[in-house]
């Protein structure tokens, strides 16, 4: 019996008129490369040539005197080269060494990609830092890239000024905006060692005249960046990705356009950046865009205020992680529920018309389009053509909804870390949820078996499932100096372990059905992989995040569950046995804290587990309702907006213990 099996062939979609491209192809020969382009400063150059130097290309909104934030601002094409350069050049005579680490540590803003263009210029290697991963992880990325300059936005400051003794090789410090008045003039700045803003090392770098070019420029198997995963557990690990896997990625993008399988864009689209550019799923998106001539606005800063950006920039391009668009849903639905019964009604009733005719890859209708569906897509700008979700599985609902209320191209992407983001996508025109598509192109798929969990990858079998391996030019090319790790990760002949399980379906699309790390096996001897059962639950519209928990004494799961408050109040204002509650006005704490509650979503878990097939095991027994959610400040997010499983264990440690201890949980 084989152990593994490689993608099959992709079958057309109903409907198209080309062929569809197989979806094992990989590029041998970059199209980029044969076009001069082998670095991503080249990209950026071919991005301006196709927009033009005049063209805008970076947005963000000023703030006046009373903080309130204007009109976006643009820098052109031509003005972030010249920046960039002037900042690059700065940086080396400031004693950075071409191939040397600089450190990035801030939110998403402008000056974070004028530094990350001036890497590229320069031929340094950026490193983006996580505050979120705690001190030692901060200490531990400067420490083992040994970074002798740091660019950071002010907010960060407090943080690195603890630090900063302990990092006796950072000599500069670089920040956006102006120094705070607190540090400017700090005595706590260690011997040697400067505090200089972006518009310092800008001025140096103009100076006279730029300081050399690195004699021979990046090539694209050079490291690009270096970018520290989040992790659930352990020590931080540095994922080197070269400049060849985010080309091999523009690359196949171009060629997906070319033949119809993703919209085309050029400097008339523009991309609201809200995902950490941290992540690589952000920073391989604003390569695309801006190597095909488009523009990417930044957000204000502030979470809160998304709507009031998006209304403002009115993107057309919007790329987010499942919970983005669950609130999206979630939303919706209950304006369209306010709003009383004749609305919801007709609401519905489009629809559900829409919604059929997905089965025949058509998301527009002449009627309903403009009659129901243009208020929803006026409240988020009116241009969104372009919708796409990746990080995490998304559910077929809401994917659906958003094809119907937005009348957009949807696509749903794979990958991690280690593949620079994307490795594959969904195709413009396949309207069949359920599925992240075929690869992009500049990589290939294939399963392996885990006999312990019953996923056997052999084509004699009804439908070979596994584990996924992914082998290409977008795989990262070790882990910073652990060549331990690397062994781990990667197979001798360079295929990745995802920790994913998938299965192929009747077109070739994968679809990810399990995941064989962070599992756990229960008393009777049953595997559960605690992820997929949490994707699940958080589909409903009344959980906001859920933590499930097992043990191996135990036959059963329990589960820590943020239910949505919006949604829980109004549940119970419509259940008979539950609206005397209502009349209380209790807080939300308080209904989290009811007896009644928590009983009400015993039973909600148990029928919306047996709904979307959960066997009995891996629908939780009981539940502990939290109030406050989890998140990266509280340290029970990751970055990339997973649970911290470890992390989360130690902190409900006295209430998971209870929930065994109750009668019914086992």
């Amino acid at each position: 019996m084989s152990s593994s099996i490689e993608v099959p062939g992709a079958p057309a979609i109903p409907g198209e008129t080309k062929p569809r491209i197989a979806a094992n192809k990989v590029d041998g020969q970059l199209t980029a490369n044969r076009e001069g382009v082998n670095n991503m400063h080249d990209n950026f150059l071919r991005g301006m040539e196709l927009a033009g130097k005049d063209a805008a290309c970076l947005g963000y909104r000023p703030f006046d005197a009373n903080g309130k934030p204007g009109p976006y601002s643009w820098l052109t094409f031509g003005e972030l080269k010249e920046t960039a350069s002037n900042v690059g050049s700065g940086f080396a005579k400031l004693g950075v060494a071409h191939k040397s680490c600089i450190g990035l540590f801030s939110p998403n803003r402008i000056e974070w990609s004028i530094v990350e263009h001036a890497s590229y210029i320069y031929n340094f290697i950026t490193v983006p830092m996580y505050d979120t991963l705690g001190n030692d992880a901060i200490k531990h990325m400067a420490v083992e890239t040994e970074m002798s300059l740091i660019a950071i936005a002010p907010e960060k400051l407090s943080l690195l000024f603890e630090l900063w003794p302990e990092l006796p090789l950072v000599k500069t410090v670089v920040v956006f905006g102006q120094i705070p008045a607190e540090y400017a003039n700090s005595t706590n700045v260690p011997e040697g060692a400067k505090l200089v803003t972006l518009d310092d090392v800008k001025a140096l770098g103009a100076k006279d005249a730029l300081a050399p070019l690195p004699e021979t420029p990046a090539a694209v198997n050079d490291p690009c960046t270096i970018c520290y995963t989040s992790g659930t557990t352990g020590t931080p690990k540095g994922v080197v990705l070269s400049h060849m896997c985010f080309l091999s990625t523009v690359n196949c993008v171009t060629e997906r356009i070319a033949l119809g399988f993703i919209p085309h864009f050029d400097n008339s689209d523009v991309h609201l950046s809200i995902l950490p550019l941290a992540h690589c799923l952000e920073r391989c998106l604003h390569a695309v865009l801006i190597g095909h001539g488009a523009r990417v606005g930044f957000n204000q800063g502030d979470i809160r205020k998304i709507v009031d950006d998006i209304t403002e920039l009115k993107p057309s391009i919007l790329v987010g992680v499942p919970r983005i668009f669950n609130r999206i849903h979630d939303m919706v639905w209950s304006k369209v529920k306010a709003k009383g019964l004749v609305t919801s009604t007709l609401f519905k009733h489009a629809y559900d018309s829409k919604k059929v005719n997905l089965k025949n890859n058509v998301n527009k209708h002449w009627l309903w389009d403009r009659l129901v569906f243009q208020k929803v897509r006026q409240q988020f700008g009116g241009n969104l053509r372009l919708i796409i979700s990746g990080s995490a599985p998304i559910s077929s609902d809401v994917l659906d909804f958003l094809r119907v209320a937005f009348s957009a191209t949807v696509l749903e992407g794979y990958g991690l870390t280690e593949t620079t983001g994307p490795s594959g996508v969904s195709l413009q025109g396949d309207m069949k949820s359920g599925n992240v598509g075929c690869t992009l192109g500049n990589c290939l798929y294939k399963l392996i078996s885990v006999p312990e969990m019953n996923y056997i990858a052999d084509s004699a079998t009804e439908k070979p499932s596994g584990e996924i391996c992914i082998k290409g030019n977008c795989v990262f090319t070790e882990y910073y100096k652990r060549p331990d790790l690397t062994a781990e990760a990667k197979s001798a002949d360079g295929w990745l372990y995802t920790g994913d399980i998938g299965t192929f379906d009747e077109r070739g699309n994968l679809v990810v059905i399990d995941r064989r790390k962070n599992m756990f096996k229960l008393a009777q001897g049953e595997y559960v992989a605690p992820e997929r059962i949490e994707i699940i639950y958080t589909n409903s519209p009344l959980v906001d995040q859920a933590y499930v928990h097992g043990d191996s004494l135990q036959s059963t799961v329990v589960a820590v569950v943020v239910p949505n408050e919006e949604f829980l109040r109004s549940e119970i204002a419509d259940t008979p046995a539950l609206a005397h509650l209502a009349a209380k006005k209790l807080s939300y704490a308080d209904l989290c804290q009811s007896p009644e509650i928590v009983s009400f979503y015993i039973r909600l878990f148990d029928s919306w587990g047996r709904k979307n097939g959960l066997k009995g095991f891996e629908i939780p027994k009981n539940i502990f309702l939290e109030s406050k959610p989890f998140t990266i400040e509280n340290e029970l997010l990751t970055p990339t907006f997973k649970v911290k499983r470890l992390v989360a264990k130690e902190a409900y440690k006295a209430e998971l213990e209870r929930l065994y201890a109750e009668p019914g949980a086992n």
